[in-house]
């Protein structure tokens, strides 16, 4: 595998053809833990999707759908396109025998490496130090959703009294960014405790405590405030919007799929897998091993010193609402 240069805002992380127990097991820990990660069921849109996201990761569960031999050459004609070269290329299977793994790590460019997938947390761990080895999350600890124009997402505040409705600007696990009138920047000051914030989200309106991490007026007249979710909220509330962003994600997914155009290319032939020569116990030390990966960066929700609550950020911006 090779290391490049995290993007700001991470990687699109697909899953080709996974079978039931990677799909609920090991996409569905992804996402907890905050990672972008899509799965493309039609195999033959699969091409026209990723040219969309070129620098995006995708991971093959070559168990199904083709054959080896098929998804041998299949993965070979990515190096060949413009579109699809840039893609990062990994393995997923449960089957796989130390011949195939020799094969397409020899002869396929996978920095997304060769997994032998098993449902434990040694191998999730290990699964994810590859991801972040190849900047799936960039710098953001937190998926945010863009929820302007979205009618499901509003916000208000009771203060002294009086309602105040608030715009939600964009929406994550850990906090959401609110814009106002400027007249209301007084309710808003850095590091004012809120507890009473009406958040509907969805079908679900939820009472939030939050605190105010940063204030910034803009030129039309308006404000932006940035508001951490603090830990008086129950887990439930920030599962419950983690799954609403993948929610809204997978619908965007799904339409981008549904007018992707259908790749026509067959991959069963030539059949050069079966010609190749597998060398056992080969040194694979110039890929980086995932077993000699540092260790995986954990999420951690620490609260600066001197913090009004016991909040739920880092104390950079960048990283914790990218």
């Amino acid at each position: 595998m090779e290391s490049r240069e995290n993007p700001l805002f991470g990687r699109k992380v697909f899953f080709i053809s996974p079978s039931y127990v990677i799909d609920k097991y090991l996409i569905e820990k992804l996402r907890q833990n905050e990672y972008e990660a899509y799965i493309l069921r039609d195999i033959k849109k699969v091409k026209s999707v990723l040219a969309k996201f070129p620098e995006s990761m995708c991971f093959i569960n070559i168990d199904g759908g083709f054959s080896y031999s098929a998804w041998f050459n299949f993965m070979k004609s990515f190096q060949l396109s413009q579109d699809l070269s840039g893609i990062y290329l990994g393995i997923l299977s449960n089957s796989a025998t130390w011949e195939d793994k020799d094969k397409f790590l020899m002869n396929i460019k996978l920095p997304g490496g060769f997994n032998q997938f098993d449902k434990t947390e040694t191998f999730l761990n290990n699964f994810m130090k590859i991801l972040d080895l190849n900047g799936a999350k960039g710098r953001r600890k937190f998926l945010r959703l863009d929820t302007r124009g979205l009618n499901d997402v509003s916000g208000y505040m009771n203060s002294e009294g009086k309602l105040y409705a608030v715009n939600i600007k964009d929406l994550s696990s850990a906090g959401f960014a609110i814009i106002y009138r400027q007249e209301l920047m007084s309710l808003f000051q850095k590091n004012t405790l809120i507890r009473n914030l009406s958040l509907t989200v969805g079908r679900k309106t939820m009472i939030c405590s939050c605190i105010v991490f940063n204030t910034q007026s803009n030129p039309d007249g308006t404000a932006m405030s940035v508001l951490m979710l603090t830990n008086e909220n129950p887990e439930e509330t920030k599962i419950y919007i983690r799954n609403f962003i993948f929610e809204k994600y997978g619908r965007q997914m799904e339409s981008i799929m549904e007018n992707a155009e259908k790749d026509p290319a067959s991959y069963s032939q030539p059949d050069e897998y079966s010609k190749l020569i597998a060398i056992q116990d080969r040194n694979y030390d110039e890929l980086i091993p995932v077993t000699e990966l540092d260790e995986a960066e954990e999420v951690v929700d620490a609260a600066p010193a001197g913090a009004a609550a016991n909040t739920k950020y880092t104390g950079n911006l960048d990283e914790d609402l990218l």
